[in-house]
């Protein structure tokens, strides 16, 4: 049920990013729209791939109903910090037909063990304040807040 993806499910993953994209346009109007096109988010999807990022999709008869984007973040050994590879989570996101099934917690739990094969040492993920149930599914997954970054909007002079 749950798979790496390829070029192939780009389409079907678009429709589902779709669905992301508004509702953080939703959510937050002033950074995000709602306007793409199925050809600007196969785009994306694709550019997203060719830079090394990962999917992994549940599918239901061959059909992806939820998918998990990330990508490698590469952290050096400093004076400060030990060396770390972490798989940073970008897009989590399951068709709201299909939620309240386990389909995200079943995603994170292929992500974490794909990436654990692969050498990382650990996950992140950013969330928007306004999202409290991906909050409450990372915490859920064993993830603990980190670091908070906020931000300030000006008004345009």
């Amino acid at each position: 049920m749950i798979a790496p993806c390829t070029t192939s499910d780009i389409p079907a993953l678009a429709a589902l990013l779709r669905g992301l994209q508004a509702h953080h346009a939703v959510h937050l109007p002033q950074r995000f729209h709602d306007r793409a096109t199925e050809a600007d988010l196969r785009d994306v999807l694709h550019d997203a791939l060719s830079e090394g990022a990962e999917l992994l999709a549940y599918r239901v008869e061959g059909v992806p109903r939820g998918y998990l984007m990330w990508r490698w973040r590469e952290r050096p050994a400093s004076a400060l910090e030990h060396p770390a590879r972490l798989a940073q989570l970008d897009h989590i996101w399951t068709d709201p037909s299909w939620r309240r099934r386990g389909i995200a917690r079943r995603l994170i739990a292929a992500f974490e063990a794909r990436a654990a094969r692969s050498g990382a040492t650990g996950w992140i993920v950013a969330l928007h304040s306004f999202n409290a149930a991906s909050r409450g599914l990372m915490a859920g997954a064993g993830a603990q807040p980190s670091v908070e970054v906020l931000e300030k909007r000006l008004a345009p002079v």
